[in-house]
């Protein structure tokens, strides 16, 4: 035996009570943890989708939980530093609160909440501190609203009031509900009865006036404003019978209307399905996605597509692309269009040159990306994987949607944390084969 030889022997002997405490670790903390039970449901955090800041700085989200004990769910609105650090809860536990979104000049966020037994309203907070107030009071509550670029209104989403409000004041007999429509009922709706609809109202946050854009008997949804606040594009299935077709379509309306219209600006003519409108930069183009084959109803494949604002023949982008395409959205100097893909059980976030000339994933691999968001270099996306609940990561590289992901990934909340480290994962394949 060589002196280093001996000597190796030595090292490893003096080893071996250092090897055997960390293996005594490591089996005392794998017996800690315990198989996952059907009830850790309500221990898993649901983590939203990411809005950045305008200024870059801070990522405000929303975690969901299902209580057991009162069989309801929670929502809070959160906020994060987007270099790392502990995330802020800006909303009280019990009180739901969803759709966050930053005022344009980054002052404050604002969310959606029905309060002391109200209606959903929006709300604001001073992301530096204080009590929350309303900036809308809607009778009928509202189901959805978007700044301005310039922070001087809201475009908000109202349902027409309940008819039967009046005669439940009055104590008056209650007739039962007659539905002679197709669809008679709708998730998040219920019962649809009479013909409450959908439409599009401008609030001014200054002066608290509400005016309605849209009237008639459709639905509208959707609505986003132009770079320059003077239009605004919505989704509508504006056919003889709604109820029995898909065929939704991008219209147009100015907002500076004073009297609501029934007859906006067509801007697509397709059968199919068309949807999530998105303004160009330049206010030229909207990009959206679009069904182009409607007798496969449900079953049809998405495409994107831009189409010039005052309408015309769209130009599909991924004709040759057999996935499910969605939420697209321009980058800042219009150069390129994000959205989501569906592949294979995943979601990737994906660019495309706005005038197809190339794709690109930016995010993708074994993992689900949904929501992503970006502002001032900042870059964030919900991510879920087989073995870990929703998070939100950060990726470097990225500037304001132009740029490309060749930096770091770093992972930004940790909601999921100690519920991951209490119980035992099974492993999860990938398994595929042809139908």
């Amino acid at each position: 035996m060589t002196m280093e030889t001996r000597i190796d022997m030595k090292i490893v002997s003096r080893m071996w009570p250092v090897l055997a405490l960390l293996l005594a670790a490591a089996s005392a903390s794998s017996q800690e943890k315990r198989p996952i039970e059907v009830e850790d449901q309500f221990l898993m955090r649901n983590v939203g989708s990411p809005v950045v800041s305008p200024d870059g700085e801070w990522v405000a989200y929303t975690v969901s939980r299902t209580s057991l004990e009162d069989e309801k769910s929670y929502t809070r609105v959160y906020m994060s530093r987007a270099g790392g650090g502990e995330a802020v809860a800006l909303t009280a536990d019990e009180k739901s609160a969803g759709t966050p979104a930053w005022s344009p000049d980054g002052k404050y966020i604002t969310f959606t909440a029905s309060r002391d037994g109200g209606k959903s309203q929006v709300w604001a907070l001073d992301r530096r501190g204080g009590e929350a107030f309303a900036l809308t009071d809607v009778e009928q509550g509202i189901s959805g609203y978007r700044w301005s670029a310039d922070g001087s209104r809201l475009l908000l989403t109202v349902r027409d009031p309940e008819q039967e409000d009046e005669d439940k004041k009055s104590n008056a007999p209650q007739d039962p509900w007659v539905i002679d429509r197709l669809q008679f009922k709708r998730d998040n709706t219920g019962y649809l009865t009479g013909d409450r609809k959908t439409h599009l109202y401008v609030f001014d946050v200054a002066s608290k006036e509400l005016t309605q854009l849209t009237t008639g008997p459709w639905d509208e949804s959707l609505g986003v404003w132009s770079p320059d606040g003077t239009r605004i594009a919505f989704v509508s299935n504006r056919t003889e019978e709604p109820d029995a077709n898909a065929n939704t379509d991008i219209w147009i309306v100015a907002a500076d209307l004073d009297e609501p219209t029934d007859r906006p600006t067509r801007v697509t003519t397709n059968e199919g399905s068309d949807g999530s409108p998105a303004w160009s930069p330049d206010g030229l183009s909207i990009a959206h996605t679009t069904g182009i084959r409607p007798d496969l109803i449900w079953y049809a494949t998405t495409h994107l597509a831009v189409i010039s604002a005052e309408g015309g023949e769209p130009r599909l982008l991924t004709t040759d692309l057999d996935r499910n395409v969605s939420a697209p959205r321009f980058s800042n100097d219009g150069a390129w269009i994000w959205f989501r893909l569906e592949d294979s059980g995943e979601d990737h976030i994906v660019r495309i040159r706005s005038d197809g000339d190339r794709m690109e994933r930016v995010v993708s691999g074994p993992r689900s990306a949904s929501g992503f968001d970006w502002a001032e270099g900042t870059f964030a996306v919900r991510v879920t994987t087989l073995d870990r609940p929703a998070e939100i990561f950060t990726i470097a590289g990225i500037d304001d949607g132009n740029g490309r992901a060749d930096g770091a990934v770093t992972r930004l909340t940790t909601h999921n944390d100690d519920f991951l480290a209490a119980v035992l994962i099974g492993e999860t394949k990938n398994v595929q084969f042809r139908s």
